[in-house]
């Protein structure tokens, strides 16, 4: 009879031993959350980005369809696309080849940011 008593009084958990498990799904729970979070900023960090890259492919392939050699400088602006400002730095130096002509836009996601989203370079050719 004392066997059954013994028996009977392991059959449940206890309370160190829930706590533990509580320990381990909370600390489980949370490197989920936190991963999960991560994706969605990079989801978010790619979706600019990708839109920035779209933003400096217009700009130059509209500064290619132009008849005119682009002058050099620097210039500024913004475009709106996706209901987003984009702004915009353009530079154009001289090479090597005076026919050609190196052009470089970036693409800000603010107007007085630093930090590029996307910058893509180029090189025209003049229009005889």
């Amino acid at each position: 009879m004392n066997n059954n008593r013994a028996f009977k009084r392991q059959r449940g958990l206890t309370l160190i031993e829930v706590m533990a498990a509580l320990a381990i799904f909370a600390v489980a729970a949370l490197a989920i959350v936190n991963a999960a979070g991560e994706h969605i900023r990079s989801l978010t960090y790619l979706e600019q980005k990708n839109m920035a890259l779209w933003v400096a492919n217009n700009h130059l392939t509209q500064l290619s369809l132009e008849d005119k050699f682009p002058q050099l400088g620097e210039k500024k602006g913004n475009v709106e696309m996706a209901n987003v400002t984009w702004y915009w730095q353009q530079k154009v130096v001289k090479t090597p080849d005076p026919k050609f002509r190196a052009v470089t836009i970036r693409i800000l996601s603010e107007e007085k940011g630093e930090y590029a989203l996307a910058e893509l370079t180029t090189y025209m050719v003049a229009k005889s």
